[in-house]
């Protein structure tokens, strides 16, 4: 019995991962593309774009994260360090993109004129800025932390829960 609802719990978890990465590639796609735009249209597109797939994006990572903490509690792995190692990493993930969205493309949405939110509160869009400042904060916008943070670390976690080296 416990074996079948572990299994049920495993389900879920990875094509929850696996749909969290396909609904952020639009933003994976606009971080690389955008930061060599200059007509606030298209900028602005790509932003709604990107936007378009957060609800999918946050539901498919709330599912992975809880199918992740509640199953090693069934199987009893609390005193493995690799499962604790892929929750301090992912958790590092979730907080640095946070941090990134927050002073990077939340800033940016507004400054191309568009609804922007500030913490979790929506803010109406603004009249745009000057095409140098979008220049600047795109200049200052670096993606390869996000490639580092956002690739390379989960698949150290997936390679920590494959082979579950310690």
């Amino acid at each position: 019995m416990l074996t079948a609802l572990i299994r049920w719990l495993i389900f879920p978890h990875v094509p929850s991962a696996l749909t969290f990465y396909m609904a952020h590639g639009t933003s994976v796609a606009m971080a690389f593309k955008v930061r060599k735009e200059t007509d606030f249209t298209r900028t602005s597109a790509m932003l709604d774009l990107s936007w378009s797939t957060m609800i999918l994006m946050s539901v498919s990572f709330l599912i992975m994260g809880l199918t992740g903490i509640i199953l090693p509690f069934m199987i009893h792995i609390w005193n493995k360090v690799w499962i604790w190692a892929s929750i301090v990493l992912m958790l590092f993930v979730f907080i640095y993109m946070a941090m990134f969205n927050e002073t990077t493309y939340k800033q940016l949405r507004r400054l191309v004129g568009l609804p922007y939110m500030k913490g979790s509160k929506q803010l109406p869009a603004e009249p745009p800025s000057s095409p140098q400042e979008v220049a600047a904060l795109l200049k200052k916008t670096g993606v390869a932390g996000l490639v580092v943070v956002g690739y390379v670390i989960p698949a150290i976690v997936l390679w920590l829960m494959i082979f579950k080296p310690f």
